[in-house]
């Protein structure tokens, strides 16, 4: 059951997009402005934050002010990465499988640029053996 918690619903994940695209800390009034296409209302925009944080996707980062009241400011706790990591994890794909599921990702996207691609793996294995050098 706890893995199914961390499933976000259209809505949520649309609205963590925004966190996510966003380089400042956003506040309801601010979410309310971006999503002025999308049929949300204010109650509905609470209701998303507060399952968000329940889920830990967001986090308060402070207040601010809006209008005559103060507004709290939320940020992703959670990158885009590491959702989708959670994803992948949930679907019943485990550790022992990371190269393959890396492998099709690659294939999957097309790797215009590979020896940039493997230079990236190549530091994230240099990163991993250095910091757990007895479980290797």
């Amino acid at each position: 059951m706890a893995k199914r918690e961390k499933h976000l619903t259209g809505s949520e994940e649309d609205l963590m997009e925004m966190f996510w695209e966003s380089k400042d800390p956003l506040t309801s009034v601010e979410i309310m402005d971006i999503s002025a296409d999308r049929s949300w209302n204010g109650n509905y925009i609470h209701i998303m934050l507060r399952s968000l944080l329940k889920k830990g996707m967001i986090k308060v980062c402070g207040t601010k002010r809006c209008g005559t009241q103060y507004a709290r400011q939320f940020i992703p706790a959670v990158t885009r990465e590491q959702y989708a990591a959670k994803l992948v994890m949930s679907k019943g794909i485990g550790s022992n499988s990371i190269a393959a599921v890396t492998v099709a990702m690659v294939n999957e996207a097309g790797a215009g640029d590979g020896k940039g691609l493997v230079k990236q793996l190549e530091e994230i294995i240099e990163e991993l053996k250095n910091s757990e050098p007895e479980e290797l």
